[in-house]
């Protein structure tokens, strides 16, 4: 598949367990009291009710955001999860079924597919698009296509989030099972960034010249694995073709270009 979707790159955010920040992932050694996600992009009274991947979003949404000098009032985004809050309802069903007690109606509130996109755009005082997407282990292809879509088609900035929690345990093969991590990426119009700006565009052929990053086994199995290389090779301004999975999804490929190279 071809196409000519472009945007610049203005803010990133990532956190992998022992590494709260994309800085202290590329430059410090893991931390084993920064495993599980502050949630400080959240009020107190949110973050209390958040479960650990919707504070891992939320945190890497406020890294991007913090660095794209971008409107947090009405800058779009764009949260990507294959399972969502799986680990939320699963527990939800035992009530039902198993214990036969009742739900709780917050807890349910948060059990839904798009409760980081309601919890971040609420801790943020935001009234712009706001959208969740699940594909399989094509998730980062298809949050990334939305984000850049909006900021082609409308001229509208955007923040493309993608995240998975631990794998629920029972529910996935251990031989596949995936550790707790997310990312995101900042967009914006290519006219209306920095010159200096990283760019990105989706989707192009050819095979990946950019190889995917050094992770551990846990997280190289996550279906959103791509949002990681994805931000991974941002930072180091790699540039050349990138997939977007590690081999499940159907190989959607964007294409990095660094404008200071002629």
């Amino acid at each position: 598949m071809s196409g000519t979707m472009e945007a610049a790159v203005v803010g990133l955010g990532l956190f992998v367990p022992g590494h709260p920040t994309l800085a202290h992932f590329s430059t410090e050694p893991a931390d084993e009291a920064a495993r599980i996600p502050a949630g400080a992009f959240l009020d107190p009274r949110t973050r209390r009710r958040a479960s650990v991947v919707t504070r891992a979003l939320a945190d890497v949404y406020g890294e991007a955001l913090s660095q794209s000098g971008l409107d947090p009032r009405d800058v779009a985004s764009v949260f990507g999860s294959a399972l969502g809050e799986a680990s939320t309802m699963i527990s939800i069903l035992d009530q039902i079924f198993r214990e036969h007690g009742p739900v709780s109606p917050m807890k349910f509130v948060t059990s839904v597919h798009n409760t980081a996109a309601g919890l971040v755009s609420i801790a943020s005082k935001n009234q712009g698009f706001a959208t969740s997407i699940g594909a399989d282990y094509d998730t980062p292809a298809m949050a990334l296509a939305e984000g850049l879509g909006l900021v082609v088609a409308r001229g509208m900035p955007s923040i493309v989030v993608a995240g998975e929690e631990p794998s629920p345990e029972g529910l996935i093969p251990d031989e596949s099972t995936w550790g707790l991590f997310a990312g995101a990426v900042a967009l914006a119009p290519v006219e209306r960034a920095p010159k200096e700006a990283m760019r990105v565009r989706a989707f192009v052929s050819g095979e990946p010249t950019i190889a995917p990053s050094e992770t551990s086994p846990a997280l190289s199995r996550s279906p959103v694995t791509g949002i990681l290389d994805l931000v991974v090779a941002l930072s180091r301004r790699e540039t050349g073709r990138l997939r977007l999975d590690r081999g499940q999804g159907r190989g959607f490929v964007v294409e990095l270009i660094d404008p200071t190279h002629g």
